[in-house]
């Protein structure tokens, strides 16, 4: 059975080359630009796992992630933020208080990334047995 994969980022040139890296590796994988469409998205799809941008136009991927995380529905969901924002340490750690992990675009490759997703879902996967 593949993991399922929610892309929340405005990048449309990432969002591409996440989406087939992420289904060479056996992901089911959809893709949003924005938080509201995740939202959306989120009524009807369960994805194992989400990679949230952190900048979106309108609402930014850290509202976004206050809500997933204080949702009973989605607060399991494992979230990864994928950034290119170099942030200060206080706005770094206060997104890392929250999300699941989070990672720079710019110091992962593709490859790398799907093996992040794969450890978390693992480690989940892990303590529920």
């Amino acid at each position: 059975m593949s993991q399922k994969l929610l892309i929340v980022d405005d990048n449309k040139g990432c969002d591409e080359l996440y989406k087939m890296r992420f289904e060479k590796a056996d992901f089911e994988v959809k893709v949003v630009y924005t938080a509201e469409e995740a939202i959306e998205v989120l009524k009807n799809y369960h994805p194992d796992a989400i990679l949230l941008d952190l900048m979106l136009p309108k609402m930014q991927g850290d509202e976004l992630l206050r809500i997933l995380k204080s949702d009973p529905k989605t607060k399991d969901i494992k979230v990864i933020v994928l950034t290119a924002l170099n942030l200060n340490n206080d706005d770094a750690e206060k997104v890392k208080g929250i999300a699941d992990d989070f990672v720079l675009k710019i110091s992962i490759l593709p490859r790398e990334l799907v093996g992040r997703v794969n450890s978390l879902l693992e480690d989940r996967k892990t303590k529920t047995e």
